[in-house]
């Protein structure tokens, strides 16, 4: 059984994320991952009177990995229902390097992403997860353009 994996951040795109994620599952007869990452919250360094260094990012607190853990399976559950084969996974990591890691750890045949759409000069400061996940992934990556509503 082919699996793809599809990973999402819970804003306003990914209930259209996964719809698409699973009718390419469905359309494939191939096992659904849905994936949630928490990205790690960089702890800042006080350096001299007025500047921080950012440090290598530390969980400050750790995230509740079984909140996620339900919200992922909230959205499992009525694809279960359909006769879907469903998946979920939630880990804290940096994200396209989990992205990349569960891609090989699921043996997926392809990602699924959803792109927010975001401009240029947002993309600029924070950079984008799909474009990276696109430049490294060794497999299919499909992205999914919703815009939030």
């Amino acid at each position: 059984m082919k699996t793809l994996l599809t990973a999402i951040d819970f804003s306003p795109i990914t209930q259209r994320v996964v719809e698409g994620a699973a009718e390419l599952a469905s359309a494939l007869h191939a096992k659904l991952v849905i994936l949630n990452v928490v990205e790690p919250i960089a702890a800042y360094v006080p350096v001299g009177a007025a500047m921080d260094v950012i440090t290598a990012p530390i969980p400050m607190d750790p995230p509740d990995l079984n909140l996620v853990k339900e919200r992922l399976e909230q959205l499992a559950q009525p694809l279960r229902a359909k006769g879907l084969t469903v998946e979920t996974l939630a880990a804290v990591a940096l994200p396209v390097e989990e992205i990349l890691k569960q891609s090989t750890a699921t043996g997926a045949s392809m990602l699924i992403l959803g792109s927010h759409g975001h401009g240029a000069v947002y993309q600029l400061f924070s950079g984008s997860v799909v474009t990276s996940v696109l430049h490294r992934s060794r497999i299919p990556v499909t992205v999914i353009p919703v815009h939030a509503s």
